[in-house]
């Protein structure tokens, strides 16, 4: 028997807030932290050490962990690595930290993931539950982790949970009653050695569903048209292009649901989100809250008002007849391309960041048609140009967001025009995470407006 040694890998906000619940539930335990680098916020590192928390940093620290009996990965840790193989041929329990809060909770849970849109569904969800008067907690790879909420879960609360890629790597037991799905495109390339690589981890949302478990399901999505391989659940599917046996459709300003023995239908005239991959969003949300029991007038209702989140097609404002909008949170290929499609008219897009092995030419059939220039910033930038070669006359090298939008308004201020940042990229390379890029951008937006207003 191993001793009651628990290690907790990671000192990212996953991290603590495990170091936080294993420390006040676990007493009897023995708590280590393994990072492969050294940690940058020492006062945080030494709250947790009065704790009685030892520190392991440095990859050469990692055999130490055989001594545990159970590892608790945050999500930046890969757990298919030759080292993790080690530590479970000696008997060490390696999950994540989802499948460790999964067990400590007897709520119904509606799961989301998908490479784009994660974050608009679960908040819409949320948002719907919670103004039709159910409890609702919202956890995941958004806000809080499910460890952290652990406390405020009640029997009788609705879990909605976005779920990365990451996150789904060494689920076990987790089990959905509601597993949204929303799309597979190429993203974390970097992490994956294949596209079926990566949908095979999306596919583990599916995997412990029972018959009665809900499916939902892009219909307009080919590495979703398998349910066999997917689950035993039963699937629900949404589509923007198409009628659907089971499931959500667009019809005529309006969503058309045929889940019942009578159809019904959602008004969107007051939709507030912009694009069609919102639509698609919407419609998956729709599912999801029927699927708990919500009406149709419930769930029209919470719709109406629902404003979005920040830094997805977030309209920024304009300065003159220049629109500005910030989509920092697209940062794969796939997502640019939603954003760039849903702007009608004058349209300088701006791209780049750190890359996670993304093909940037799928963009240019996109970029061809609409962008009438393409701004190119960070890291990525030299490659992004390589593989837009054909788009030559189109590019500009800029240094930074503040001369992206200065850029962007003067090629567009006197015939007006959409100014959009969608980078397709990671924010690693200049910024914290694509919420300092988005903030910072929108800070460059309204310096630039202030000064126009200035100078009349």
């Amino acid at each position: 028997m191993k001793d009651n040694q628990i290690a907790v890998l990671g000192f990212g906000k996953t991290g603590q807030a495990v170091l936080e619940f294993v420390l006040t539930h676990e007493p009897g335990a023995s708590v280590v932290l393994f990072n492969d680098a050294e940690i940058a916020d020492r006062e945080r590192q030494e709250f947790f050490a009065k704790r009685g928390v030892r520190f392991l940093i440095g990859a050469e620290k990692f055999s130490e962990l055989a001594a545990c009996r159970l590892v608790i990965l945050s999500p930046g840790f890969d757990g298919k690595l030759p080292r993790f193989s080690a530590l479970r041929m000696k008997g060490v329990e390696v999950i994540s930290e989802i499948e460790y809060a999964y067990g400590l909770i007897q709520a119904r849970i509606i799961a989301v993931s998908g490479s784009n849109g994660k974050s608009t569904t679960v908040s819409l969800i949320h948002h719907v539950l919670i103004h039709s008067g159910r409890k609702s907690i919202l956890a995941g790879n958004i806000g809080f982790p499910l460890i952290a909420r652990v406390g405020d879960i009640h029997d009788d609360s609705i879990v909605v949970l976005e779920l990365s890629s990451f996150q789904l790597e060494e689920i076990v037991d987790f089990r959905a009653d509601v597993a949204v799905l929303l799309n597979i495109t190429p993203d974390h390339m970097d992490r994956y050695p294949s596209m079926a690589a990566y949908a095979h981890a999306k596919y583990n949302l599916f995997k412990n569903q029972r018959p009665a478990d809900l499916m939902v399901l892009n219909a307009d999505d080919p590495l979703l048209h398998d349910v066999k391989q997917l689950g035993p659940g039963k699937p629900w599917w949404f589509s923007s292009t198409q009628a659907v046996a089971d499931g959500a459709f667009l019809e005529s300003q309006g969503i058309s649901l045929s889940i019942g023995a009578e159809p019904e239908r959602i008004s969107l005239q007051c939709n507030p989100l912009r694009g069609i991959h919102n639509l698609e969003n919407i419609m998956a949300a729709t599912l999801a809250c029927r699927a708990v029991g919500l009406t149709p007038a419930e769930i029209e209702s919470g719709l109406k008002s629902f404003q979005g989140l920040p830094h997805r097609m977030e309209v920024v404002g304009s300065v003159g007849r220049v629109e500005f909008i910030n989509d920092s949170k697209a940062t794969n290929v796939d997502a640019a391309l939603k954003s760039i499609a849903s702007i009608e008219g004058n349209l300088v897009v701006i791209l780049g960041g750190k890359d996670k092995g993304s093909d940037f030419g799928g963009l240019e059939k996109s970029l061809a048609k609409k962008a009438r220039k393409i701004l190119l910033m960070g890291q990525a930038a030299p490659l992004i140009a390589a593989q837009l070669s054909a788009l030559e006359k189109k590019l500009i090298h800029v240094r930074d967001l503040n001369e992206a939008v200065h850029s962007g308004y003067e090629i567009l201020r006197q015939e007006g025009g959409v100014v959009l940042l969608t980078p397709a990229c990671a924010s690693f390379d200049m910024f914290e995470n694509f919420e300092h890029r988005g903030r910072v951008f929108n800070q460059e937006v309204t310096m630039l407006r202030g000064r126009e207003m200035k100078n009349g």
